[in-house]
């Protein structure tokens, strides 16, 4: 079994809670309240720009030409072409990219990008890879999900088709294939590392949805 498919199935349990969470629930319904998602979208906003920056070091640690483009690259992706959709949806809540940028992190999101950095730059390319790889699957999963489910005229679906997308959902395979390959050729102690960051990493998706759900910030 690849490394991919076994991290998959030691995670199902986590994935099935994700889809059942409110947050996701009433993207589908078109019922999540506005605020709510606005939390989430600023949240996310930063989260992107740790996101993009374990990226660039993936890419830097990568041996191959290939695999060194194809993290550069992703890494351009997630600040450009995402954040564009973030602006969308900032402009209708009447934000400025300013303004975004003077909210701070909220806890989770503070753990989150700290988590990002650390693996990525304290750990081999290969732990790296399962690290982030969370981040790509699970938002490929949910967007079809929630796409194949959504109401019509979802005040969402912007959001919806972008991560239900096959452009997306051909990057996500990329990355799956990169992991799997890597690990092909990881010792049992690195796959080992693998798959307890690509869980934490699961767990942490879970808690980001949640906490935007919550309005969660820091209680002092």
């Amino acid at each position: 079994m690849s490394f991919s498919a076994d991290a998959w199935k030691n995670n199902a349990d986590i994935y099935a809670k994700i889809i059942e969470m409110p947050f996701n629930q009433e993207m589908i319904s078109g019922r999540l309240n506005s605020k709510k998602f606005q939390f989430y979208m600023v949240q996310d906003a930063h989260y992107l720009i740790a996101f993009s920056k374990s990226l660039s070091i993936l890419a830097s640690k990568a041996q191959v030409s290939e695999e060194m483009i194809q993290f550069a690259e992703a890494a351009k992706v997630a600040i450009v072409v995402e954040r564009s959709l973030h602006e969308t949806y900032f402009q209708r809540f009447g934000l400025t990219r300013s303004d975004v940028e003077n909210i701070e992190m909220s806890p989770i999101c503070d753990h989150y990008v700290n988590f990002l950095i650390a693996a990525t730059v304290n750990n081999s390319y290969e732990v790296g890879l399962a690290a982030v790889l969370p981040c790509f699957w699970i938002y490929a999963e949910v967007g079809k999900h929630i796409y194949h489910q959504s109401v019509g005229k979802n005040p969402y679906q912007d959001w919806i088709d972008s991560y239900a997308s096959e452009e997306f959902e051909a990057s996500v395979n990329r990355v799956i294939k990169t992991t799997d390959k890597a690990a092909a050729d990881s010792s049992a102690t690195t796959i080992k590392m693998m798959h307890h960051v690509f869980r934490r990493a699961t767990q942490l998706e879970w808690m980001f949805w949640d906490s935007a759900y919550q309005l969660r910030s820091w209680p002092v």
